[in-house]
């Protein structure tokens, strides 16, 4: 039995390219609550496994676009952060294979996408217990990170409130100024203010096309002037 359970510990090695002192921890990350008591399975190594997958990509988001603000960047993270990216990363090593499950869970357990996603959270986390940050940036640069593709289309409705909230700690306020055209083909004219300052306006066909507009001029205008946020504060 023990020869079979590490010969099965051998092949996942293999499979992920790793080399593991501690077999243990691989043991847990491939073992299903199904199967595995608490602590022998892959929970508590999966809620590690985030965390350390948050820091990584953070690192890569914070050095490959130094000129994203906060705000930017914690949407890009967020934007990559998907199971769908996980579990794709998951079956493309053969951890559906390599997982240990109880018969409850056979077989849709192995190609259930949030079953995929925790497994590969928990290797991440089991790696960093046992070889340290650098060999779970690697693993993820080879098998993780050239699947993702950050989504710079961000809401600028969101971004203008998430940094006028880190200064001001207020909201920006839409107003209408004009609303033009027959019912059929409206155009609305909008300005953004903050404590009455106005830093865009916008027009669209609708009020939420204006008001999107309105916010890109405003963060268009406080990137010209970076400083104007602090100024309103005073």
């Amino acid at each position: 039995m023990a020869r079979e359970k590490d010969s099965w510990l051998k092949e996942a090695e293999a499979r992920l390219g790793q080399r593991f002192r501690n077999r243990a921890l691989l043991r847990a990350a491939l073992t299903h609550p199904s199967v595995g008591a608490e602590g022998k399975a892959f929970e508590r190594l999966e809620f590690l496994g985030d965390a350390i997958l948050a820091l990584v990509l953070a690192l890569d988001l914070y050095r490959r676009y130094p000129d994203r603000s906060p705000g930017e960047l914690t949407r890009l993270r967020a934007s990559l952060v998907n199971r769908h990216a996980l579990a794709q990363a998951a079956t493309q090593l053969g951890v559906p294979s390599m997982l240990r499950m109880g018969k409850s869970e056979e077989p849709e357990g192995r190609r259930r996408a949030t079953v995929l996603a925790d497994a590969f959270e928990a290797i991440v986390a089991a790696l960093f217990l046992d070889r340290g940050l650098g060999s779970v940036t690697k693993f993820l640069s080879q098998h993780l990170l050239p699947r993702l593709s950050p989504d710079f289309s961000l809401d600028a409705k969101s971004e203008l409130q998430t940094g006028v909230q880190a200064v001001l700690k207020t909201l920006p306020r839409y107003r209408i100024l004009k609303l033009t055209g027959l019912p059929h083909a409206r155009r609305f004219e909008v300005e953004v203010q903050v404590k009455g300052q106005t830093l865009g306006r916008g027009k669209g066909a609708s009020r939420r096309e204006a008001e999107q507009n309105a916010a890109r001029s405003a963060l268009a205008h406080l990137r010209a002037h970076p400083h104007i946020l602090r100024s309103i504060q005073q």
